[in-house]
């Protein structure tokens, strides 16, 4: 049984430019996802999919590997991870039995999350990570029609305590772990039988520099530790 790990990064993000080489402690976000990978022994090989050699270049000397730059095609703003993996997938000759999807933006994980991941996935099709998300509650939204306010989800409402608002849960992007056939048969990283890992807060997607910002002074202030950065 093999297992392979792919970091997806594109180069031509516009609201943070560089986000995926964005660096923490002296560690970019790609390395970071390298050496939590190289932490598990159950994963075999690490790969990088992005159309930067830059990005390549730093992955590689992380200790990842590379079929070469992505397509064209696979690094605009409307590309598909699942596209992008597919076509990663398609160039083994013997594939791989399991992938593990491991966004640099996600840096908040461990390699035992990737362990427990990798245990619940023996009895399911694919794992994905996620975080209780409590504030703002998906019932307490609202949007606005022919200038009224009305709830995003109808027949709720927001005026219930959120001692009694049933638990709902947001991705976090750390983890997405599935069975190649599954991912290739179904085209999507959540079949039916897809199960939740489930991971403290908070819940941090670096898609700004705020959020960089943010993240970085958590770390600095001892808050939380990131696995990765020794």
């Amino acid at each position: 049984m093999k297992t392979v790990a792919l970091i997806p990064a594109r180069c031509g993000s516009k609201g943070f430019k560089d986000k995926n080489i964005a660096k923490i402690k002296g560690k970019t976000l790609i390395e970071l996802a390298v050496n939590v990978a190289k932490k598990c022994d159950i994963i075999d090989e690490i790969y990088i999919s992005t159309d930067c050699k830059k990005y390549e270049n730093i992955a590689l000397k992380a200790g990842a590997k590379s079929f070469g730059l992505r397509d064209k095609k696979l690094a605009t703003d409307n590309a598909k991870s699942v596209d992008v993996v597919i076509d990663f997938l398609n160039k083994f000759e013997k594939k791989p039995d399991y992938l593990l999807l491991l966004q640099p933006t996600s840096p908040l994980r461990t390699s035992q999350d990737i362990k427990n991941s990798f245990d619940i996935l023996q009895n399911a099709d694919s794992v994905v990570s996620v975080v209780e998300f409590n504030e703002p509650h998906p019932y307490k939204l609202k949007v606005i029609e022919n200038s009224k306010l009305k709830s995003f989800i109808k027949n709720t409402t927001s005026e219930i305590p959120r001692q009694q608002l049933p638990k709902v849960y947001a991705l976090n992007g750390a983890i997405y772990f599935i069975k190649t056939e599954v991912l290739l048969k179904e085209k999507t990283f959540f079949p039916d039988n897809t199960k939740p890992y489930i991971m403290p807060e908070p819940l941090i997607n670096i898609d700004s520099e705020w959020d960089y910002l943010f993240l970085k002074t958590l770390i600095n202030e001892n808050k939380i530790k990131l696995e990765g950065i020794e």
